[in-house]
């Protein structure tokens, strides 16, 4: 009986952390451009094959407000990177395109700072609620 309930206890807490776990890290929808025009937004989500060398790897897509891109991202040591992330390359008036030159970023709960490959930062986008 003693055992059953140390199993119990045990698959509580697992269920417990890794329920905390998903609400700070990074899979989601950062920023307002999912409904507000010409606005920066990017969204998160998990692959399916996961590389046991990172904390948590996937895809990554979005639109820094007039381009559309697409790419991968990787969480190692708590620090976000993004790879291969390309996009269209559309010219438009009044918008600041400072999302495509993301690089990486960090998570500190519900905003997520960008930044550019040489560690500057870009900006910040809000988790979407």
């Amino acid at each position: 009986m003693k055992r059953i309930a140390a199993l119990a206890g045990s698959l509580l807490l697992a269920l417990t952390i890794s329920s905390c776990g998903a609400a700070t890290g990074p899979v989601g929808t950062w920023g307002d451009g999912y409904k507000v025009d010409k606005a920066p937004y990017l969204e998160l989500s998990l692959a399916a094959d996961q590389d046991p060398s990172f904390e948590q790897a996937g895809f990554v897509k979005g639109s820094d407000g007039c381009n559309r891109l697409s790419g991968q991202w990787f969480l190692v040591k708590g620090e976000l990177s993004f790879q291969q992330l390309g996009g269209t390359l559309m010219a438009c008036e009044g918008v600041d395109t400072w999302l495509s030159k993301a690089a990486g970023g960090h998570i500190d709960g519900d905003t997520l700072t960008v930044t550019d490959a040489s560690g500057k930062t870009l900006g910040t986008l809000d988790r979407r609620n």
